[in-house]
Formats: C-alpha cells, sequence, structure tokens
C-alpha cells in the first residue's frame, strides 16, 4: 500500500492508497523548524498508527513544510524510517507538492498561503526558482500568520474600528501579557497568530477587513509573485486555506497587478493523486 502525506504548519493530511480504496486520516502538521524527532514519533503513534498498519505501507511520500534541505528532512526522516520499516521514503516540501497538484506538468507561478507562505517558478518538471520562505518573524506575507498580526497590532494601536474591536474582544481574550506570553513560549507561535485569521473569515465584508486583506495580498505578490521574471506570462496558482478562504479578495488583487489567476485549492489533494 501506498501512503502521501501533505503537512503544513498545522495539520497533516495523509492519505491511505490501495487497490480498493482511498482512505484520509489527519494528524498534527510537522514543520522540523518547531518539532524534534521525537515529538513526531510521539504525535504518529498516538494520532495516525491507530488507524493505519505501518508495517503495510509499501511507499512513502512526505511532502512538508519545512522540508525544503537536508537538515530539516533528516528531522522528519529519522521519525519515519523507524516507524515504516517495510517501507521506501522519499521527502520533499511542501511547495513542490502545491506545484503538482496546481500546475501540473505546465509551468507556472504556483504558491502557498495558509499559515505560512512560500512560492517558487515550476517550469512543469521541477521548481527552477524560488523567492525564499523567512517564517513568520520575518516574513510569511500574505499568510495566516502574517494577517493574524496585522489584526492584534490594529487592535492594540487602535487603529482597529471601534464596532470591530468590540468584536474581537469578544472572540478572543485580548489580555496583551497573555498574547505576548503565549508568542514567547508556545511551541508554535506561528499558529497563534494565524488563529486570529478565523476573525478576519467571519468578517470578511467589513470594509477594514477588506483592506487588511488587500494590503497582505498585496505585499506578498510585491515581495513573491513579481520577483519573477515570468510572472506576468504565467498563470499563478494558489494552494492554502487563506488563499481558497479569501479568494475573492485575492483575485481581484491579482488582477490589479494584471496577473492571471491560475487554480485556487485548499489542499493539495485529490489533484495531486493524478500528477
Amino acid at each position: 500500500m501506498k501512503l502521501i502525506a501533505d503537512s503544513g504548519s498545522t495539520k497533516t493530511d495523509w492519505y491511505l492508497i490501495s487497490d480498493k480504496q482511498l482512505l484520509r486520516y489527519h494528524t498534527q502538521g510537522y514543520n522540523p523548524y518547531y518539532w524534534t524527532t521525537e515529538e513526531v514519533k510521539k504525535s504518529l503513534n498516538a494520532e495516525l498508527l491507530n488507524k493505519v498498519d505501518a508495517k503495510t505501507i509499501e511507499s512513502l511520500y512526505f511532502y512538508g513544510s519545512g522540508c525544503a534541505n537536508a537538515l530539516t528532512q533528516k528531522i522528519i526522516r529519522d521519525a519515519l524510517e523507524p516507524t515504516f520499516v517495510n517501507a521506501s521514503i522519499s521527502l520533499g516540501d511542501d511547495l513542490l507538492a502545491a506545484a503538482r497538484a496546481t500546475a501540473g506538468h505546465e509551468a507556472g507561478i504556483c504558491c502557498i498561503l495558509g499559515t505560512g507562505s512560500n512560492s517558487c517558478f515550476y517550469n512543469g518538471i521541477e521548481i527552477e526558482d524560488k523567492i525564499p520562505s523567512l517564517g513568520y518573524v520575518l516574513g510569511d506575507e500574505g499568510a495566516g500568520s502574517f494577517l493574524g498580526r496585522q489584526l492584534v497590532t490594529a487592535y492594540f494601536y487602535r487603529e482597529m474600528p471601534v464596532d470591530l474591536a468590540v468584536k474581537m474582544e469578544k472572540a478572543y481574550n485580548m489580555d496583551k501579557h497573555l498574547i505576548i506570553s503565549s508568542l514567547l513560549n508556545e511551541k508554535n507561535p506561528n499558529r497563534i497568530l494565524a488563529s486570529y485569521a478565523l476573525f478576519a473569515s467571519e468578517h470578511q465584508e467589513h470594509p477594514f477587513i477588506e483592506q487588511q486583506l488587500t494590503a497582505c495580498f498585496d505585499t506578498f505578490i510585491s515581495r513573491h509573485i513579481l520577483k519573477y521574471p515570468t510572472a506576468q506570462q504565467l498563470p499563478i496558482h494558489f494552494i492554502g486555506s487563506i488563499a481558497f478562504g479569501f479568494q475573492e479578495v485575492l483575485k481581484q488583487v491579482l488582477e490589479k497587478h494584471q496577473l492571471e489567476v491560475g487554480n485556487i485549492f485548499k489542499s493539495p489533494f485529490p489533484t495531486l493523486l493524478d500528477y
């Protein structure tokens, strides 16, 4: 049997493929910048191996956020190899999965806008060029963590309209010290920031939220997409919850920059299975 994983910073989708059926499972996301090998093993045992018999897996393809180099891949590989002892294991980053799912065998600019953000020029076979992803501290423009940070700072700097600020207080504990403490001490601060994007989705018709979304996507386009020389000639594809959930605003911003709107999917699956 074959097992394919698409792992972001928030969750991992696992697809078990056999001759008779396709089954889907979920675990936490395993970004190796935030997880150790032992933590990944523990999570797999608790969340996946009670549903999947690891010994029956013959091939495992793992596409993961943060798995773009040998050092971070090793963290994941060292958790997978002793767990799936009979499987041949292939690791790649989630950007390659996004490119294959959205562009297939055609060239395109392929992007991820989820908890974090990323982009590349994909030539139809492989990733040929990409602007580096700098994570939630230095980058993640247009992503959930970026949007969440914008909303939190707008609230505390009194830039958010009063009616919206009141709603935010009802939806979240807006104690400054609690928020800062959680960002400094919790395991996945990027997820904490991205959690505020849910507030944006619930109030995206509000002019202030629409303004924030437009600014976020403008920043992503100017700092990432427009850096690729062929961006004006190729479709711009997206994977991720932020791109999918706010796609109407995203399309408007792309069109403003005279960019061709490509495929916008929430997840690389099931289209990745057709690659």
